[in-house]
């Protein structure tokens, strides 16, 4: 087994301050990596201690692409205790979702060659055989198949704003679709802000590293854990913030 270790950057101005005893975390996309989850999951939590309200967010992809994406589900249903948790639809639950439950020969192919033949592995299964999405959904179980199906496509604390992928700057908050929320990538990137409503947006979706913690209007903590071994998230308790990361 790997050595994991925990990375623990300095302590720094909040890129939106949190009311006094109010604490947040974010944590990036997981594609697999339950090990890395549990080690960064773990380690995050630290950060919430003595908070009056945590909150603890993962901004979704917990599968696909990595060795046990059923586990990281698995664990992101179960939460941090004493915190409220929040897990993000990510445009893989979407393309699992539509993969398993439409029938659809091309989601299903669609599927397969994004990642999901090692989440099919994670679960026993196999892309050859065609009762994979009923074996899938067995396999998942009635209760852990109905929350990924509710996940959330947005969280909104404070002035900071969750999503999956980033959001169409030129649309008010309460106007994104679904699609943008959970895939875009341009022009959202290339835009400086400020963003609605004064929002800091914190996403992961598109693999970036180092993180940035310098951009005044939004943090990306997608840092390529499926190809890195680097999973990042970061801490924000009262008007300062801090990056953590579990790295292999």
């Amino acid at each position: 087994m790997s050595t994991i270790t925990i990375l623990r950057g300095d302590w720094r101005p909040a890129i939106r301050a949190l009311p006094e005893g109010q604490a947040v975390v974010a944590l990036g996309d997981v594609h697999g990596h339950d090990d890395l989850f549990a080690a960064l999951q773990e380690a995050l939590a630290e950060g919430l201690a003595g908070a009056s309200e945590a909150h603890f967010v993962q901004l979704g992809d917990l599968v696909d692409r990595g060795p046990a994406s059923l586990a990281a589900l698995k664990r992101a249903k179960a939460g941090v205790a004493g915190a409220a948790c929040v897990t993000l639809m990510g445009n893989h639950e979407d393309r699992m979702l539509r993969a398993m439950l439409t029938g659809d020969p091309a989601e299903k192919r669609a599927w397969l060659s994004f990642g999901g033949v090692e989440t099919l592995g994670s679960a026993g299964l196999r892309p050859d055989d065609p009762s994979w999405p009923e074996r899938l959904a067995d396999e998942l179980g009635p209760d852990l198949l109905e929350w990924m199906t509710a996940l959330p496509r947005s969280y909104r604390l404070g002035d900071l704003l969750f999503v999956h992928a980033g959001i169409d700057p030129q649309i008010p908050l309460d106007r994104q679709s679904d699609h943008t929320l959970m895939w875009t990538r341009r022009p959202w990137l290339e835009s400086p802000g400020p963003y609605p409503e004064g929002v800091a947006v914190l996403h992961g979706h598109t693999p970036t590293a180092p993180v940035d913690l310098n951009h005044p209007h939004r943090i990306n903590l997608d840092t390529g854990a499926f190809r890195t071994g680097l999973l990042s998230g970061l801490v924000i308790v009262g008007d300062r913030m801090r990056l953590v990361q579990a790295a292999r």
